[in-house]
């Protein structure tokens, strides 16, 4: 076992004794909806394998961990890189089914080996025994495989994970149509074949394999401020373009209503001549002032004086 796996087991034991909190709350399923995938809330989901991924996420040894929510899935992923087999061996990921099937895609529960004793594994495992993290000690008649890491691992240090490709696994974490979750049991005779099988959804949800970056609909989208910046430019060109068509709109009927005419010159009066003068006005010598003339009597219309006295 490779001082990695060691490390996932130590913080993995450091966990012992947790359980579900209300409504079957755990931290493991928050932070999975959170960090892995972001397509439904993980929180109240069955957490065995949230628990495992969570650990190796931690120490920043997911991408040849893997991180998954359901078990199925998680399974398949190390079949597709060659690191599945039946041999238990410490740092192992062990899956169950607890029908006793041996199939892959009944997969309901897993945990992790810490040691192995004949045929009997000593393993961590979370949601059991009341949905809590506990040691446990099992045989492997309810045991379908094993996934080991530290094989995927030392292939990363020649080849990079990426150029083999990853499996197809269209409902990671989540089991469209699945029965709902079981509480978890240490009794392999009992069939709790939705033990570990995610609760079922209304929406199908397409994630990619465990070490690439999903993007889920939830997910923050970086630089969301540059899409917000042309938004508010086109607003205020749209405002400033329905002004500019609102006044063009105005001057137009001003230009189209009539105007009020300006009314024609009136013709102009006929110079006034001066009075016609007759001729005997004009010859008459223009007066220079006022001048007054009085007459005297004729010697024929004088009275005659006094002293004289009639022949």
């Amino acid at each position: 076992m490779s001082p990695e796996l060691q490390q996932i087991i130590a913080l993995l034991k450091s966990q012992l004794g947790y359980s579900e909190q209300v409504n079957g709350y755990t931290k493991f399923g928050h932070w999975y909806g959170r960090t892995v995938e972001f397509d439904a809330d993980y929180s109240a989901q069955p957490w065995c394998d949230m628990f495992l991924s969570w650990a190796a996420h931690d120490l920043g040894y997911e991408k040849w961990f893997g991180q998954f929510a359901y078990t199925v899935d998680h399974a398949k992923w190390f079949i597709h890189h060659d690191a599945w087999g039946t041999t238990p061996e410490p740092g192992a990921v062990v899956f169950y089914d607890w029908s006793g099937s041996g199939a892959v895609d009944e997969i309901d529960h897993v945990g992790m080996v810490l040691s192995v004793d004949g045929d009997t594994i000593h393993t961590i495992e979370g949601n059991v025994d009341g949905e809590h993290v506990r040691e446990k000690v099992r045989d492997q008649s309810a045991v379908v495989g094993y996934g080991y890491p530290d094989k995927i691992k030392e292939k990363m240090a020649d080849v990079p994970l990426e150029a083999k490709g990853e499996p197809s696994v269209p409902n990671r974490g989540v089991e469209i149509g699945a029965a709902p979750a079981a509480p978890a049991t240490d009794a392999p005779a009992i069939s709790l074949t939705a033990a570990e099988s995610p609760l079922p959804t209304t929406a199908t949800m397409s994630v990619p394999a465990a070490g690439v970056t999903a993007l889920g609909p939830q997910q923050p989208i970086a630089g969301a401020g540059t899409v917000a910046i042309p938004l508010l430019i086109a607003a205020l060109v749209l405002i400033a373009y329905v002004k500019v068509l609102r006044t063009s709109i105005v001057l137009a009927r001003v230009a189209a209503r009539p105007g009020r005419q300006r009314p024609a010159s009136r013709p102009s009066r006929p110079y006034r001549s001066a009075k016609p003068v007759s001729a005997r006005t004009a010859s008459r010598p223009r007066a220079q002032g006022r001048t007054i003339i009085r007459s005297t009597p004729s010697a024929s219309h004088a009275p005659a004086s006094s002293g004289d006295s009639s022949a």
